[in-house]
């Protein structure tokens, strides 16, 4: 456990401790396992930089808010009641019914819009990433609650640098040939049924 109010820090110490360390990775690892796939999917959509680059931001966005919000729940202040966390799901299905009719009406011809999909791609990394926060928020808000403040910012620089380690990890899976030919050829169908199943099951969780 992190020591909380037990053990003030120092606010001339600002060294990231081993425990705080391994609390904050095995915390990000635990809650972030099951978006690996879902940055995969993101990241085989990508084709220039620009593209990868806004799903990475996207990430940022999606973890700084669930950060945001745990944070202010650890202080007292619940943005959203824990029974309606669950409707977070819709959110996935949403965006897999969109993903859905956008493939159907685009077909082939899509070619000349990259900023376009740069800011798709930007905006589903965010969403999809709150969506499926639901048992981030169960981790980060005790885990906040029982640090002090110095603790909470080691926490948050280890997370900022976890998301760039498993965007990293995503990135190189979605670069694997056999999965990225897969991916490409029926992404039409693959990805509006995992953003729905995702959202299905968060729903009924």
């Amino acid at each position: 456990m992190l020591s909380g109010g037990h053990l003030p820090d120092e606010p001339g110490k600002c060294r990231l401790s081993v425990e705080t360390l391994i609390v904050a990775i095995g915390a990000f690892i635990g809650t972030n396992i099951d978006d690996i796939f879902m940055d995969t999917l993101l990241f085989s959509e990508t084709r220039t930089k620009g593209e990868t680059y806004s799903v990475v931001i996207g990430k940022y966005v999606g973890m700084a808010v669930l950060t945001s919000v745990s944070l202010l729940a650890a202080w007292g202040l619940s943005l959203i009641p824990q029974q309606y966390i669950r409707y977070l799901g819709l959110i996935p299905i949403i965006l897999g019914v969109k993903a859905f009719i956008d493939g159907m009406r685009r077909g082939e011809e899509d070619e000349g819009k990259e900023t376009s999909k740069s800011a798709n791609l930007m905006m589903n990394a965010a969403l999809i990433t709150v969506a499926n926060g639901a048992d981030n928020l169960g981790v980060y808000i005790p885990l906040f609650a029982g640090s002090g403040l110095w603790e909470m910012v080691k926490v948050i620089c280890v997370f900022a640098v976890m998301v760039a380690v498993w965007c990293f990890f995503a990135k190189k899976l979605s670069e694997l040939p056999l999965l990225r030919r897969f991916i490409c050829r029926y992404k039409k169908i693959i990805i509006p049924i995992v953003y729905c199943l995702l959202g299905i099951y968060m729903l009924f969780q």
